[in-house]
């Protein structure tokens, strides 16, 4: 009996030997202090190195009330879901104090591994000066329903702040936090977009000729080619869809504004928008550039230098007769993009490359013009958000002609009034009258959605409103000889009065 009895004691004492240990190493586990967190047990404030897993760089990170020796500050910043920071105050804040200022993409709330809930409200401010607080999110009635549960929440301010703060508010009498973690937003290279290039699509660069694949084994500009397109008195044989076909004597204001300007090109019955927005796209980088390929030859003819199928320059000169549908200046004023509508249309008589302007595409008008035929473009859907925002960026300041489409109509951009058109091209500029940083311009001279005497001249503002974005898509174009005449920095585009 006795020796059964001490069989059992050793037994039953070895089983709680095991079980104490196994209890302690779990603790002992979830209590190693992080060495990337320095603080004081019970302190209100702690200090995180730059490796730490939390933050985007080192910092302190601090609150006003510190209720809990075991469950300090610290807790919420120590990478581990299974201690916490607990509050019995039901207003408090959390401030995060970077090394650095940063743009914050999003941030990550943990709940405990206890009773205690997150609270149901807050508020999240950045700051550059600990004084002046500028309100980035606002969450109200949050529910966290499991133990160590995750939630991340996107941040649409790109600012940068040195200082986070967050304002909880809760109705309970306690509440407890696990973890929050900060998360960095992506640092855009705007002088870049190489990590872009493999989405593209339909490269009509050529080694036959500069002038890009469309132009490849065509007819051989000839003597008697030259002269024809020299002589204003013959006129275009290329075909419209709609519109009177006969050509008019008109009056021409080649510059009503002074300068060539996008607003110069309206466009009317002719089905040739993606030209159009190749010109207003000119306008908008290379003002001087058209002043310095259109002659006056002071005889109401006007000469443009244009470039054959070889890349050679070729003269074509046209009358002042014109199309009733053709482009015009605003309130059909006769200018030269008019005359730029025209010569392609004379172009196209010899070199047969379109032999109906309505349709023609924008890699087929830019390289008459600049003498480059080389073009890409990115479909709708390939690239989001901010890699629409950088790739156009990268491409006006680099000069590069930029025109874009929808893939559907009728869709309202941002709060409105504009709305998207399919199977149309716009002109892409930047804009600094709203929250978007670039525009796209409608070569009616308004957009869908707003009237014909448009103050914004037709710039719809692309906006992230999750919508709009996703339908565009882009062809970009080399800007050949143009690029001599690149300003040093492109501004806004600011429409004129008219």
């Amino acid at each position: 009996m006795r020796r059964s009895y001490f069989y059992s004691i050793a037994i039953i004492s070895a089983l709680m030997l095991a079980a104490s240990c196994e209890k302690d190493e779990l603790y002992s586990l979830d209590s190693i202090e992080n060495p990337e967190v320095v603080y004081t047990k019970g302190s209100s404030s702690a200090t995180l190195s730059s490796g730490n897993k939390n933050m985007p760089c080192g910092g302190t990170i601090s609150t006003n009330y510190s209720d809990y020796s075991d469950h300090g500050i610290a807790k919420v910043a120590d990478d581990s879901r299974s201690t916490y920071f607990a509050s019995s105050h039901k207003e408090y804040k959390i401030v995060w104090n970077g090394d650095r200022a940063f743009s914050l993409k999003s941030y990550v709330i943990y709940s405990s591994d206890s009773s205690k809930k997150v609270p149901e409200s807050w508020k999240l401010y950045g700051s550059n000066d600990n004084e002046t607080w500028t309100r980035i999110d606002k969450r109200e009635d949050e529910n966290f329903t499991e133990r160590k549960e995750r939630r991340e929440y996107s941040v649409s301010s790109t600012e940068t702040y040195k200082y986070y703060m967050f304002k909880f508010k809760t109705t309970r009498s306690s509440s407890a936090i696990a973890e929050i973690k900060l998360r960095e937003r992506e640092v855009v290279n705007y002088d870049d977009i190489s990590d872009l290039m493999g989405l593209i699509r339909d490269n009509t660069y050529s080694n036959v000729t500069p002038m890009g694949r469309f132009c490849e084994n065509r007819h051989k500009t000839t003597s008697s080619d030259r002269a024809w397109l020299a002589n204003p008195a013959n006129e275009p044989t290329v075909a419209v869809d709609n519109g009177d076909h006969r050509w008019r004597s008109k009056n021409v204001t080649l510059y009503p504004f002074g300068t060539p300007v996008p607003a110069d090109v309206n466009q009317h019955g002719i089905g040739d928008c993606s030209a159009l927005a190749v010109f207003a796209s000119i306008a908008y980088l290379y003002p001087s550039f058209i002043e310095d390929i259109i002659t006056n030859n002071g005889n109401n003819t006007y000469t443009v230098k244009m470039y054959d199928p070889e890349g050679e320059e070729v003269d074509v000169t046209v009358s002042s007769k014109f199309l009733d549908s053709g482009v015009t200046g605003k309130n059909g004023v006769i200018c030269w993009s008019s005359i730029f509508e025209k010569a392609i249309m004379k172009w196209n008589s010899i070199y047969h490359c379109n032999d109906m302007i309505d349709g023609i595409g924008t890699e087929h008008v830019t390289p008459l013009l600049v003498g480059n035929g080389e073009s890409f473009a990115f479909d709708s859907g390939v690239l989001d958000y901010g890699q629409m925002d950088r790739a156009v960026n990268v491409l006006l300041n680099r000069g590069w002609i930029v025109v874009g489409g929808f893939r559907e109509s009728g869709v309202v951009i941002g709060n409105g009034p504009c709305k998207t058109v399919s199977a149309h091209a716009f002109t892409f500029v930047f804009d600094s009258s709203t929250s978007a940083s670039y525009g796209m311009r409608n070569p009616w001279g308004h957009s869908s959605g707003t009237e014909d005497n448009d103050a914004r001249d037709g710039v719809a503002p692309i906006v992230n409103d999750g919508r709009t974005q996703p339908l565009i898509d882009i062809r970009t174009c080399n800007p050949g000889a143009a690029i001599e005449y690149k300003q040093p920095y492109l501004l806004p585009y600011t429409p004129p009065v008219w």
